[in-house]
């Protein structure tokens, strides 16, 4: 295909065919023509060959969770102060599990022109669902108590974020070795955390014999701060594609209050304190071609 310019028209020549352009169109073909230039791919190393970061990326991560705790009261009836398994009011804690994490992430770099520093915003959505329980150690002694052992199945339990995961959204800071990029980041934690306690104990001056359940749900707004390293590929076909371990910490820590009547027709509550987590993943991004500075 060839192009031949006379004015008022541009003629193109493919083959034995020949085909006409008015002016406007003329116009339109030849700025798109200069245009092309502004494309150019983000992964494209600058002037002194250094690998340019600069541009919106998106990616996915999988991973997993280290066990975080939580620590719980005995459940209080409002009304008089008494303790379920009374007079015993034991706090005691437990271990929240580990989870699985996978998810995606979407941002944008900007590396200062001239320089390793680098400026980044950052969305991440992912899965999460720690679990764990734990034996109320009350029970253990109310059973000895009324000599009746059958009564020690007080269970308290904890989810975070089982009910949607959780979102993260903030900003990074890295400095920039050529193709390696060293970071640390931080941002606003969205996620939902769940409490439950429930307990049927017998008695023999009781018909039928009281059971108890309380619950609570908060959606929680806190914090997220980590570091990674992350490696784009040397390779000419893959030069838009990068690598990265990171570990993050998600703040979940927080003090929530179960409530719950009794089949006695009572309210109760329980105190809950929740630690936060620890996570590590691998993730994969893509740069967009032609949106770097």
């Amino acid at each position: 295909m060839k192009f031949y310019y006379k004015s008022p028209y541009l003629r193109i020549r493919f083959g034995r065919r020949e085909f006409y352009l008015t002016a406007l169109l003329k116009q339109s073909l030849i700025g798109l023509w200069m245009l092309i230039p502004c494309f150019a791919l983000a992964g494209e190393s600058n002037h002194s060959g250094q690998y340019i970061w600069s541009g919106f990326y998106l990616g996915g991560f999988a991973g997993g969770t280290g066990e975080t705790n939580t620590n719980t009261t005995e459940p209080l009836r409002l009304d008089n102060g008494n303790y379920w398994f009374r007079p015993f009011n034991n706090s005691y804690g437990y271990g929240d599990g580990s989870s699985f994490i996978g998810g995606g992430t979407l941002g944008y770099n900007w590396q200062i022109e001239s320089s390793p520093l680098l400026l980044g915003l950052e969305g991440e959505y992912g899965s999460l669902y720690e679990h764990g329980s734990g034996t109320d150690t009350n029970q253990t002694l109310y059973g000895a108590l009324v000599n009746n052992f059958l009564s020690n199945n007080g269970t308290h339990s904890t989810n975070i974020g089982g009910s949607y995961g959780y979102g993260l959204i903030g900003g990074r800071i890295g400095y920039a070795m050529d193709r390696a990029l060293f970071y640390v980041n931080a941002g606003a934690l969205f996620t939902n955390i769940k409490t439950f306690y429930g307990s049927s104990k017998t008695e023999d001056n009781i018909t039928p014999h009281p059971d108890l359940y309380t619950s609570s749900s908060s959606n929680i707004v806190r914090y997220g701060v980590g570091a990674g390293i992350e490696y784009a590929l040397p390779l000419e076909q893959l030069d838009n594609i990068s690598v990265k371990v990171e570990y993050l910490y998600l703040g979940t820590n927080n003090t929530q209050s179960t409530y719950g009547y009794c089949s006695c027709h009572f309210l109760w509550t329980t105190t809950d304190v929740i630690g936060g987590v620890h996570t590590v993943k691998l993730g994969v991004n893509y740069k967009f071609w032609g949106l770097s500075p």
